[in-house]
């Protein structure tokens, strides 16, 4: 049951994350732009590099970064509902949400 919630949980959270990525309170972390653009220089001399690679190291090279890749995404999502599940946590700690919902009841009032 509890994997099941948190499954509509974090569904419901990745809809709300990616509908407007320019909304207005989207946040700006500090060097993220320029390390962005510093990993693709990087990604396109390493591929030229991998290139140059025996067949069996290139694929497990190509291998690992497309798993660094997936954990970087799955560290990002496990923080991103880390902050609602914080978030909810201290409005529940100052009283300013209801106590008495049902799972279900949550739910819906989330997606509404």
């Amino acid at each position: 049951m509890r994997n099941k919630i948190w499954e509509q949980v974090g569904q419901f959270l990745n809809r709300l994350r990616c509908e407007n990525v320019t909304r207005d309170t989207a946040i700006e972390v500090p060097g993220y732009r320029e390390t962005q653009e510093e990993m693709e220089g990087l990604r396109e001399k390493c591929e030229a590099t991998i290139q140059q690679l025996p067949q069996e190291q290139r694929k497990l090279l190509l291998e690992w970064m497309a798993k660094l890749e997936d954990m970087n995404s799955l560290e990002g999502q496990k923080a991103y509902c880390q902050g609602y599940v914080d978030c909810i946590l201290l409005l529940s700690g100052m009283g300013l949400l209801r106590q008495d919902l049902s799972t279900e009841e949550f739910m819906k009032w989330i997606q509404q």
